[in-house]
């Protein structure tokens, strides 16, 4: 058994710390912030339980296999149905009573047909425009792409209380400054000694680590990493505004807008909960020009707002991930999103935190 400590409470830690007890090992989960989950917490507002940045589950991902697994009582999920996918200047995905035009947008899903406006559509509401990662785009096209019922905080909490439930401590406001051989220092002066680290912290915070171990090493290994921005709006309504409509790709743009209800009236929301992202490379006027588009294919919705959540620059993905195991020789394991994986998002962070789990073995033999 190994003395494993897990820097970062997100999806990546807290899945890192469940495979990690699972093969017998000893964990404690460090968490700057005061709350679990990292990028994919969320806040209840007036009955809104919004996001930071649109989140959308793949059924036979990682992530949701893990949360499955680990309840007694299953998820509820609705997927994401084609015909109420909108693609703006087109139609739906799936014409309903128009065979030929459906037919025709089905062999262009099935032959990944880039430039295809429907396909085009679908890799980017998949993958926010980071990656053509087959994975997903299969499982939208499948309809294995959903919203659940308790929203990300309820999926998060069960991670956190599966870890509450086998002993593990996860420490909040508690931040990791330095490594030095197998002592951590904290910023509250304190320091812990183990045999194996996770960082599974964001990309900024793991290399401002990783720089008190090995500068020369880490200053290459990120030197490549590039990360994808966007711009999202989250908003809770008391209005229907996309009328049923599950989402609307506007590919040109690369906008994309949802309303959680539609996909899931479980959510028990009466009115809508928008959430729509910008994922265009040009940060300037970015996020003026995803509330333009708000404006244009959802008109008046700024006037039924209960709540919102606006975020001019949020993170939403990664190029060039470095490898997990690219600091063993100082007992390090990396996880997250910024991490390679057959993955990406929330299934790359559950993935890598699995990967790292299991070679801290290696690690302490």
């Amino acid at each position: 058994m190994a003395r494993v400590v897990v820097i970062g409470a997100g999806i990546a830690g807290l899945s890192a710390a469940i495979h990690a007890v699972a093969n017998g090992h000893h964990v404690v989960v460090l968490e700057k912030r005061a709350t679990i989950g990292g990028r994919a917490t969320s806040q209840n507002v007036d009955g809104f339980s919004l996001h930071y940045g649109p989140h959308l589950i793949d059924n036979r991902g990682p992530f949701f296999k893990m949360c499955k697994r680990l309840s007694r009582v299953k998820p509820q999920v609705k997927a994401i149905r084609l015909d109420k996918v909108e693609v703006a200047g087109y139609g739906p995905v799936r014409p309903v009573g128009n065979i030929k035009q459906a037919a025709v947008n089905r062999r262009a899903l099935k032959e990944r047909a880039q430039g295809n406006p429907y396909f085009d559509a679908i890799r980017y509401l998949s993958t926010w425009g980071i990656t053509d990662n087959k994975l997903r785009i299969d499982s939208l096209v499948k309809a294995k792409f959903s919203v659940c019922n308790e929203g990300w905080i309820g999926l998060i909490g069960r991670l956190g209380a599966a870890l509450d439930e086998v002993g593990v401590l996860i420490e909040t406001g508690c931040e990791a400054m330095s490594i030095d051989g197998q002592k951590i220092s904290l910023k509250d002066g304190r320091e812990l000694e183990c045999d194996a680290i996770i960082l599974a912290c964001g990309a900024a915070a793991a290399k401002r680590i990783l720089l008190t171990v090995d500068e020369g090493t880490a200053n290459s290994y990120f030197s490549n990493l590039t990360t994808h921005f966007a711009s999202s709006i989250e908003a809770g309504l008391s209005s229907k505004p996309m009328a049923g409509k599950h989402s609307i790709v506007d590919v040109k743009k690369r906008i994309a807008i949802i309303d959680y209800t539609a996909i899931q009236p479980k959510l028990g929301a009466n009115g809508s909960h928008i959430s729509a992202i910008c994922t265009d490379n040009l940060g300037e006027g970015r996020f003026d020009r995803l509330t333009d588009a708000l404006n244009h294919h959802i008109s008046g919705w700024d006037k039924h707002i209960i709540t919102d959540v606006k975020q001019k620059k949020i993170v939403v993905g990664y190029d060039n991930c470095l490898d997990f195991d690219a600091f063993t020789n100082h007992r390090v394991l990396l996880a997250g999103p910024w991490v390679k994986s057959d993955y990406i998002l929330a299934d790359a962070a559950a993935d890598t935190g699995k990967s790292a789990a299991k070679a801290i073995k290696s690690l302490v033999q």
